[in-house]
């Protein structure tokens, strides 16, 4: 009796860990995807009055971080097998969070919706991959 119930709570932590991952995967996906299009008006607190130069490279960071979306959705099946993939595309997030806090430390405080980002971006991904971990290990 207590393998079934142990398998049972596995396979429910198991889907939490699936719906967890797809629907966060959808938050850079979408930021990303309107920073592309908007350049920096689609940024929270973003303004357009920047530098050629500063819209194009906003621009082009943002598809980096629109591909994390779409790895992670691809992990999503996987979620109990180790996967380099989702550990990098969660890693990338991480590190982006401490280039937030770089940037924090350097231009001063970010739009309240970016704080929340950068909260997301270094919490999330430690836990993310514990929990992947140990759904893999089950």
């Amino acid at each position: 009796m207590p393998s079934v119930l142990v398998t049972g709570a596995s396979r429910r932590s198991r889907r939490r860990l699936q719906w967890t991952l797809a629907v966060l995967a959808a938050i850079p996906t979408a930021s990303a995807a309107r920073e592309i299009v908007l350049g920096p008006r689609g940024v929270p607190g973003g303004s357009p009055e920047v530098t050629p130069t500063v819209d194009s490279a906003l621009r082009y960071a943002s598809v980096f971080k629109l591909a994390v979306g779409p790895v992670m959705w691809s992990q999503v099946s996987r979620v109990d097998n180790s996967s380099p993939a989702l550990t990098s595309a969660l890693a990338a997030l991480f590190v982006g969070g401490l280039a937030r806090t770089w940037s924090w430390k350097q231009a001063g405080r970010p739009h309240p919706v970016s704080v929340t980002a950068l909260g997301l971006e270094l919490l999330a991904p430690p836990v993310l991959i514990a929990w992947q971990r140990r759904v893999a290990s089950r």
